[in-house]
């Protein structure tokens, strides 16, 4: 049986990489590290293109409204000399939590039957007026 220069350079090969298991991890962990350093470093490009268009879309819009409050100053002066009242932030609104209903471990707070009065009338006659 006679093999080629290539089947036998083929099977070298393969013989080669089942004996070199810790070289092809290696390998593999390697290219993996590569891979990551390039996805951190678009990542981080990409986030500060996001930051240097947020501040950009701050900084015109804080001039439009700084604009605004110099245009009502002005009017204001013109009118009667007072300056505009600067507008208030809303308040948050606050979500009060509301107790569990059911059996909380607390003694519920039961209405006395008679507010600790003795009656001589019969239990059916209590709501009753004479």
């Amino acid at each position: 049986m006679k093999l080629s220069a290539g089947t036998t350079l083929a099977i070298a090969i393969a013989l080669a990489s089942c004996n070199n298991a810790e070289q092809v991890k290696k390998q593999v962990d390697e290219q993996n590290a590569k891979i990551q350093t390039m996805v951190d470093e678009k990542l981080n490009g990409l986030q500060e293109q996001v930051n240097t268009a947020c501040a950009a879309k701050v900084d015109s819009l804080a001039a439009v409204a700084f604009a605004t409050f110099k245009e009502e100053a002005a009017a204001a002066a013109k009118k009667g000399g007072k300056k505009p009242a600067v507008k208030p932030k809303p308040k948050p609104v606050v979500h009060k939590k509301e107790e569990p209903k059911g059996n909380t471990g607390k003694k519920a707070d039961k209405p006395a039957e008679n507010d600790g009065k003795k009656t001589t009338e019969p239990a059916q006659n209590l709501g009753k007026k004479h």
